[in-house]
């Protein structure tokens, strides 16, 4: 499962340094470009390089393909030591969409210099995956950040959203598909059973369907505590209340 921000472990002479703003990125229609922040926290310069990818998702998993439907200038940069440098993330062509498009902008901190004096400790570099989306035609922004007054709210799941459940050993399989024109950011999953009890199955971010396709992941929920019955509570883009996912076969 992909996040907004992954911070993977490895071998390098850097330590974790880098920061990235913002960690989501919505193009309107027609807009041409937006702003990355990379930031080095620390006391010695970093190295970075930016990759953008096409997102999309086929048999339950995430498919990135190199793309230069956006451009990110510079591709490789170097950041001093307690300074901030500017990606700009460029659209070439900038023709309206009928159906949200997505991307996956990989920052990769780069190793240092190998002839440059290294930190024996534990060393690693940061990688972060940051979501960028170009906006259908004649849809409103789901970023927070983009927002307005009169933007409208979502009440409850997405128009169209449906969902199984489907038994994989001592888990469960829960599979997403998602006919609308933009994507579904889901959080914060639970299960409800009958009595009202709650079992918290994956808190914080728990993944995305993207416009027009289907995904699936196998979630910690028993055969046993479905026998119960009940229903999945999963918080939707950036709505702080939980709303119930609907099942089309509730609680089997």
């Amino acid at each position: 499962m992909l996040v907004a921000a992954l911070a993977a472990a490895g071998t390098a002479a850097q330590a974790a340094d880098l920061q990235v703003n913002p960690i989501m990125v919505e193009f309107a229609t027609g807009e041409q470009s937006q702003a990355i922040w990379l930031t080095n926290t620390g006391t010695e310069p970093l190295k970075a390089q930016v990759r953008v990818s096409s997102w999309s998702q086929a048999d339950g998993t995430d498919r990135l393909t190199p793309t230069r439907d956006l451009i990110a200038s510079p591709a490789i940069l170097e950041v001093a030591a307690g300074e901030q440098q500017l990606v700009r993330l460029i659209r070439p062509r900038t023709e309206a969409s009928q159906s949200e498009l997505a991307y996956r902008l990989a920052i990769d901190e780069l190793p240092a210099d190998a002839a440059a004096p290294r930190d024996p400790g534990l060393q690693f570099l940061l990688q972060y995956s940051v979501p960028v989306f170009v906006l259908a035609e004649g849809t409103e922004p789901l970023s927070p950040s983009r927002r307005t007054a009169t933007t409208p709210e979502a009440a409850g799941a997405p128009a169209g959203l449906s969902a199984s459940l489907a038994s994989q050993g001592d888990a469960s399989l829960l599979s997403i598909a998602n006919p609308g024109r933009q994507r579904v950011r889901l959080s914060n999953l639970a299960w409800v059973d009958g009595t009202g009890k709650r079992t918290e199955l994956v808190p914080g971010l728990f993944g995305y369907v993207l416009a027009g396709q289907r995904m699936q992941w196998e979630i910690p929920l028993s055969p046993q505590l479905r026998a119960g019955g009940g229903s999945l509570k999963v918080r939707f883009n950036d709505d702080p209340n939980d709303q119930t996912l609907p099942l089309e076969t509730p609680g089997s």
